[in-house]
């Protein structure tokens, strides 16, 4: 108990008034607050947060994918990496932690992990847009355009009004046409 109030402590001298009593009345917000602090760009305080939450509330999927991607934004990517495979052991049907482990070998440019992650990803959840188009986007820059022309046409099936798949699909399909030549 001693060390669940060291933790809170700390917590509180992260969090803002106003964050504390959302804490206060959910203890669940605290994945929530990582996740807005990395929209912000403040990597480093998402990652205490996330933490913390860790610390006080246990492992989660969430939690844990929080700290791989702020490792990764703040360049630890060694560090992320290690974080993230341990995610995928914990939580091995987890897209998102699918979907972030291949960002992070995407970085390191490890390209056929990276393929081998997001295409996990999408068989257990094929509902992830960005997910699907980091796919379509690995496989363009490494200059795989028929690969990215099956995928574009997969998330095209999956989202037939999509402006930014449809765009994708012309530039892969003006590439390949060009490449004939």
């Amino acid at each position: 108990m001693k060390d669940k109030r060291i933790y809170v402590n700390r917590l509180f001298r992260i969090l803002t008034k106003e964050e504390i009593g959302e804490y206060k009345k959910d203890k669940s917000s605290l994945i929530d607050l990582g996740y807005e602090y990395l929209e912000l760009g403040e990597y480093k305080k998402a990652f205490q947060i996330f933490s913390m939450d860790i610390r006080l509330n246990g492992s989660d999927p969430d939690s844990l994918n929080g700290i791989g991607v702020s490792l990764c934004e703040m360049g630890r990517l060694k560090t992320s990496k290690t974080v993230l495979e341990k995610a995928v052991e914990l939580y091995p049907d987890d897209a998102i932690t699918l979907a972030n482990i291949a960002g992070v070998y995407w970085e390191e440019g490890d390209i056929g992990k990276s393929i081998h992650y997001y295409s996990k990803s999408i068989e257990f959840d094929n509902s992830i847009f960005e997910t699907h188009f980091n796919l379509i986007n690995l496989y363009y820059e490494q200059g795989f355009l028929f690969m990215a022309y099956i995928a574009c046409l997969n998330v095209l099936n999956i989202y037939p009004d999509n402006l930014q798949a449809k765009e994708i699909r012309d530039d892969i399909i003006l590439d390949m046409g060009i490449s004939i030549f």
